[in-house]
């Protein structure tokens, strides 16, 4: 029976395990390699942990890398141990590649897309280590064991295994920055640590010579910068890690073997189970799934365009890496209109036939276009390609820069301010002279494109670290958090990350439920939804106010919060998408079901929030939302006495006309073939991000005046924190694309059919500013007046004079006091 070290169970009691797993498959065979006499060396072993999380692939892995050095460095001190004392029996160093499956990190509430994915890339990794293996030598050892696949929490499994075939080290990367994660590395190597295996992490970092690189935690978090020119002027001096080739590495540890290891061959293999296959990936991702959300996932789609091209193609290593060669080789244009065609856009994966609105819209986009390379954004073609690669880790992050900067043709500049004007001369590393602060005026090159994307996840990861070193240093960990605040008191929320689509970080923040909160009994949990321009902090106010009115006699009542990051927002990545209000709708719906479990909850949304809320809400049905919050809420809304559902403008001669459509959703299931995307003209997609460009650099001086015209009723509200929360976000990559992206809107559903068509129509309480300076004064009564004839039983509108375009934040105790009126109406 296999001892388990006490600290191991600590640790899975930490995680909340209620009993110790058993394991029947993956046997180790390592007595018979045992020394039979007391001056035999054992084969030394080192665990490869592989997490999923930027790692599930064999070249420039560093923890391979670190690994082969180290068998190398072991092998050759072995030795020269024989040449002195012929009686010693060397034992050659092996390293032992982990995978540990965990369905509550890996599995559940996933899309049938990411399961299908996770497994491409484990059995891709399964193959390649095979194949490398196999290339020594017959009379030598092998110095990677199989991969070992195991199910369970890493807290318990890595220590274990550990522990049973007496390894000396682990090898892992770097905390991940989304929680369920992060807290399974840290605990998992804390527990190796109280084991004396030594632990060894590695980062996939492009600059580990940075100043907050170089740091401990400590004084990372205080010297990364949080802004994004900041960064660049320092990022743009440095230079980038090499590659590490792991098959040199390997060749050089298998010839460092002393021949007398050879007899040890069959000795030191470790046996393994294969990956498990994807009907039972897929059967254990169901059933650690809530029976909500699998409920939900079985009628309702948010797949992405081009799903199963992404799945089917470029998920391993072996077929990211023929992508990249292929896109460095043929150029942005030809690789774009190869393989995102517009029949292709609104396939998803596993033979689903439930359409998706999110990927409808992008086919639109792409039936319109003259080519699919001019309806897609500047970088989309990369960032579709790679992104979920370079998430898994089948795709290194430093070889794709290295294919842009060095493999692919270099592109002269194609105007002044393309951002390759900066000389490369000198730089080996960087013939195409592309650097983080790179900001074209007019296109982008298609090594610029692969570029800009490496580069963006690499700031948004860094920015994401740094805040959570903040938060655990106990400082505040927003970015108006860091400006001095003024006006009404915050309650600032715990800051947490989430990877849309398995790819894109989103950032949440979270209020936990009062100490008397009964689900059963009080307000539903809630989420919080910002509007343009603006981010999860703006609701800090509002989550003040609702905890303070609904604290009485000391019983704290409040629900649990959730405030999200649109994706291009705030703390969010800004991914070289086309967005449109499918993308924004489907990342609300899959935050839902994925972060809050398809939990019942009340949606608020501000602004373009409030109408994307509503959307949103049609999509998840009265089961999960039981209701909507809408504060001077953006959306088409037509007047109840000339509304008459779905109609549209026959245009002569149009053969793709559809007349057996009859709403609004089932147009945008569709792609609203009646309403086709027309491109800019002539300008095209440059024209888009020179616009988006434009609009940044004119409203970018004005932001602090025009805040103080949006929250003129109190002025103290619009403070040092609330202006830098804006302009940060404004200076962040990508920024110029999602403004140019308005664009690409498809035609909006009226809110007329969204609110109350669809699952029998929600309740909504419509909180209208009345003095709004966005719309206008007179817009605003206008709107309020026909929201309080669209059906008075389910829309409650409550106007409020003294307050604009941000009632929330302007108000937060007028706000608060009208939804827990509200609230207390649905819970009779």
């Amino acid at each position: 029976m296999m001892r388990v070290p006490s600290s191991v169970i600590l640790g899975c009691s930490l995680l909340g395990c209620s009993s110790l797993p058993s394991f029947a498959f993956t046997t180790i065979s390592l007595s018979e390699a045992k020394a039979s006499s007391s001056s035999s060396l054992e084969a030394t072993k080192s665990l490869v942990w592989l997490t999923g999380h930027e790692d599930l692939r064999l070249n420039d892995h560093g923890g391979f890398a670190n690994a082969l050095l180290e068998a190398a460095a072991n092998n050759n001190s072995n030795n020269s141990d024989v040449k002195n004392d012929d009686t010693k029996h060397n034992g050659c160093h092996l390293i032992v590649p982990i995978f540990v499956l965990d369905p509550k990190i890996h599995l559940k509430s996933k899309s049938s897309a990411s399961v299908t994915r996770l497994y491409n890339c484990l059995v891709s990794l399964e193959q390649e280590i095979a194949s490398l293996t196999a290339s020594t030598s017959s009379s030598a050892s092998p110095l990677i064991a199989p991969l070992v696949v195991r199910e369970g929490q890493a807290a318990w499994v890595i220590p274990s295994l550990a522990n049973e075939i007496k390894a000396a080290s682990c090898h892992v990367i770097d905390d991940d920055v989304v929680s369920n994660m992060r807290q399974s590395q840290r605990l998992t190597c804390q527990l190796l640590h109280d084991m004396d295996v030594k632990v060894h992490r590695w980062s996939n970092a492009l600059r580990p010579t940075s100043p907050w690189a170089a740091s401990d935690d400590e004084e990372a978090a205080a010297i990364m910068p949080s802004f994004f020119p900041d960064y660049c002027n320092i990022a743009d001096t440095l230079p980038v890690q090499s590659c590490k080739n792991t098959l040199d590495l390997y060749s050089a540890a298998v010839a460092s073997l002393n021949p007398q290891s050879s007899s040890s061959k069959e000795k030191t293999m470790i046996k393994s189970e294969r990956v498990p296959s994807l009907s039972k990936l897929l059967d254990m991702a169901q059933s650690v799934t809530s029976s909500a959300v699998n409920e939900f996932r079985s009628a309702y789609s948010t797949a992405e365009p081009y799903e199963k091209v992404i799945t089917d193609k470029w998920t391993t290593e072996r077929g990211a890496q023929k992508a990249l060669q292929e896109y460095c080789r043929d150029g942005k244009t030809a690789f774009s209109n190869k393989y995102f065609i517009a029949s292709d856009c609104a396939v998803s994966g596993l033979g689903s036939n439930i359409k998706s609105k999110y990927a409808a819209a992008a086919a639109r986009i792409a039936r319109g276009a003259p080519t699919p390379s001019e309806g897609m954004a500047l970088r989309e073609a990369p960032t579709r390609c790679f992104s979920a690669a370079l998430s898994l880790g089948a795709l290194s992050a430093r070889d794709a820069l290295d294919a842009a900067r060095n493999r692919s043709p270099i592109t002269p500049p194609l105007w002044i301010g393309d951002g390759k004007m900066k000389t490369a001369e000198g730089n080996n590393n960087n013939l195409a002279g592309l650097y983080p602060s790179d900001n074209p005026l007019w296109g982008r090159s298609s090594e610029g494109s692969l570029s800009d994307v490496i580069e963006w996840k690499e700031w948004f990861r860094l920015l994401a670290e740094r805040s959570l070193l903040l938060q655990e240093r106990g400082e505040p960990a927003t970015s108006g958090g860091e400006k001095s605040m003024a006006g009404d008191p915050r309650e600032n929320g715990k800051v947490n990350y989430w990877r849309w689509k398995d790819q894109h970080l989103v950032r949440y923040l979270t209020w936990p439920a009062g100490k008397d909160y009964d689900s059963k009994k009080h307000a539903p949990a809630m989420l919080l939804v910002h509007g343009f321009a603006a981010s999860a902090e703006q609701w800090e106010r509002l989550v003040y106010s609702l905890r303070e009115q609904n604290t009485k006699d000391g019983k704290d009542t409040t629900p649990p919060i959730y405030a999200v990051d649109l994706l291009g927002f705030g703390h969010s990545e800004k991914p070289g998408l086309s967005y449109t209000q499918y993308l924004w709708e489907s990342q609300i719906v899959d935050f839902s079901v994925e972060v809050m479990d398809a939990t019942p909850m009340i949606m608020v949304g501000n602004s373009i929030g409030g109408g994307l809320s509503a959307g949103a809400a049609a999509s998840l049905g009265k089961n999960i939302c039981k209701g909507l919050v809408l504060c001077n809420t953006a959306g088409v809304l037509e007047s109840p006495d000339t509304y008459s559902g779905y109609t549209y403008k026959k245009r002569e001669g149009a053969t793709t006309q559809n007349d057996d459509i009859r709403s609004y959703t089932q147009a945008a299931m569709e792609g609203n073939p009646n309403e086709p995307y027309s491109p800019v003209p002539i300008l095209g997609g440059n024209g888009l991000d020179l616009f988006g460009t434009g609009i940044i650099k004119f409203i970018y001086p004005q932001i602090e005046q025009r805040l103080s015209l949006i929250y003129g009723n109190r002025i103290e509200n619009a403070d040092a924190a609330v202006t830098y929360a804006i302009q940060q976000s404004a200076m962040h990559p990508g920024s110029a694309n999602v403004i140019g992206s308005g664009q690409k809107l498809a035609p909006n559903r009226p809110l007329n059919e969204v609110l109350l068509e669809i699952d029998g129509g929600f309740h909504v309480l419509v909180i209208k500013g009345l003095d709004d300076r966005v719309s206008s004064p007179n817009v605003a009564r206008s709107r309020a007046e026909l929201f309080a004839r669209l059906n008075p039983e389910k829309v409650i509108v409550d106007s409020i004079e003294d307050a604009g375009h941000c009632p929330h934040d302007e108000s937060p105790n007028k706000v608060a006091r009208s939804m827990i009126k509200w609230l207390a109406t649905l819970t009779k």
